[in-house]
């Protein structure tokens, strides 16, 4: 791991990943210290779908595979793992948003597929 702006960082690279429906998710943590975050995200790194994870202070940044991994697992992984999403006005605007992209993309990969049959 190397240091990043006053955190520790895990930056991971999945050579393989496909591009086409990558996504990046930047979110704001509560009620973890950097050891729970950093172990977090090695737990992310596991998971299907994820292309990058990073960790600082209290914020995560994931990149992932929309098509195989949504937002709502990331928060279930989260809290499973004993954090939250941050409670404040932004945080949740931009989790709303994300949630809505994603259901576009989702449908818009699918409607390719269909078209591919």
């Amino acid at each position: 791991m190397s240091r990043h702006k006053g955190g520790r960082a895990l930056d991971t690279e999945h050579p393989g990943q496909e591009e086409h429906a990558l996504v990046r998710r930047h979110l704001k943590l509560d009620h973890m210290n950097q050891l729970q975050i950093e172990l977090l995200a090695e737990v992310f790194t596991a998971e299907p779908g994820v292309a990058k994870v990073v960790v600082r202070k209290h914020w995560l940044d994931i990149d992932y595979d929309a098509a195989e991994l949504t937002l709502d697992r990331v928060i279930a992984l989260l809290e499973a793992h004993g954090g939250e999403l941050s409670h404040d006005w932004w945080t949740a605007f931009k989790a709303h948003w994300y949630r809505r992209r994603e259901e576009k993309l989702r449908s818009r990969l699918a409607k390719d597929d269909a078209a591919d049959d």
